[in-house]
């Protein structure tokens, strides 16, 4: 959700104003104007006496036509119409009413219909009083909670793709010296795992087909060498290497990925 600028904000306020006080003085006039009323029957809606007494349903919200509470003489809110009682007095201003007849035909102007749309916002708003708000808060929940998860994937994929880069050139050099003419298959089998919550990528080797190396029971020390001499090619990039570990027939190394962690905590 975008906030709105102070210059639209600027250009916009005075017909924000006007329409406030056109409706204050909608409202100040309907008091004025000799009113007739009717009592509200027993099963009566608001809508129902509406009909009743006007003809038309939707005059419920013209200004023009009021509720009121005869033992205390209170205009009742037309946010609170979903709630009449038997013995409340719908009322019509008369003056109002005739001030209002069509006399010719005239097309709605700019401002007649902001004003329109305006109460029709402030009565369907009023009405929903807090459950309007619980669905804007909830509304910007999920917006805010989708941008995080989108950016939350993309990064995750970005580093995910740092990590599979690092790894493949690890394999690759550490296999390099392995490699001889006329090998049908390569001699080291690989994986990668990956753990981008913790900036962490397991490098997974093991011995290819008809191969004994690499392994930690029995070439513990070549692997330790490997591992120095490969890293010692990449060492452009930002992984560190900890300690190696046996996992079924997998020799584990884990690389951790320091730039990402420094960004992690600049945050």
């Amino acid at each position: 959700m975008h906030r709105m600028s102070s210059a639209a904000f600027t250009c916009c306020a005075p017909w924000l104003v006007v329409a406030a006080v056109s409706l204050f003085a909608a409202t100040h006039d309907v008091v004025a104007q000799p009113l007739l009323c009717a009592a509200i029957r027993r099963g009566e809606t608001a809508t129902d006496v509406a009909r009743r007494i006007t003809g038309d349903a939707s005059n419920l919200w013209q200004p023009w036509f009021e509720i009121v509470d005869p033992s205390s003489s209170r205009v009742v809110p037309k946010t609170t119409y979903d709630y009449v009682r038997v013995g409340w007095n719908a009322c019509v201003a008369t003056g109002w009413t005739r001030n209002i007849a069509p006399v010719a035909t005239r097309a709605p102007s700019g401002f007649d219909r902001l004003r329109d749309t305006y109460q029709h916002a402030s009565l369907v708003l009023g009405a929903a009083g807090s459950n309007v708000a619980l669905w804007v808060l909830l509304l910007a929940f999920i917006a805010v909670a989708t941008h995080n998860a989108e950016h939350y994937f993309d990064r995750r994929k970005r580093n995910i793709q740092v990590m599979r880069q690092f790894g493949e050139r690890f394999v690759d050099e550490f296999e390099q010296p392995l490699v001889t003419p006329g090998m049908s298959s390569r001699p080291v089998e690989s994986r990668l795992r990956f753990a981008p919550h913790a900036a962490r990528v397991d490098v997974l080797l093991a011995p290819g087909a008809g191969h004994v190396y690499p392994n930690l029971r029995d070439h513990k020390r070549n692997v330790e060498y490997d591992i120095e001499r490969v890293l010692h090619l990449l060492r452009d990039q930002p992984f560190v290497n900890a300690r190696p570990y046996m996992d079924g027939k997998w020799v584990v190394l884990p690389f951790q990925w320091t730039r990402a962690i420094s960004q992690a905590g600049d945050r």
